[in-house]
């Protein structure tokens, strides 16, 4: 999807379970200069719950937290690349 295009949002999903990290992180999506929607999720288990629940509008990028509870961001990367619907979403982890 080209977005300087058309003005869509960029759409950004961010997997971190630390709620300072949430909230800086979405101060910095305020200072971009591209219109963008942020969504937000706490663990890996959320995560891959709501990406298998919204396959029709998978974000146009991922930024995952390595260190989360109940399931890491190693594991959900490997759970991402490993399915057909899912793997050509763009990942970002640290």
């Amino acid at each position: 999807m080209v977005h300087g295009l058309y003005n869509a949002p960029f759409n950004i999903l961010l997997a971190d379970d630390d709620a300072d990290e949430r909230c800086f992180f979405e101060e910095a999506v305020k200072e971009l200069y591209i219109p963008a929607n942020l969504k937000t999720v706490n663990d890996g288990i959320i995560l891959m719950d709501y990406l298998n629940e919204n396959l029709e509008s998978l974000p146009d990028i991922l930024f995952l937290d390595i260190n989360m509870p109940r399931k890491n961001g190693i594991e959900c990367l490997i759970e991402i690349k490993s399915s057909q619907t899912l793997k050509h979403l763009t990942v970002v982890m640290y």
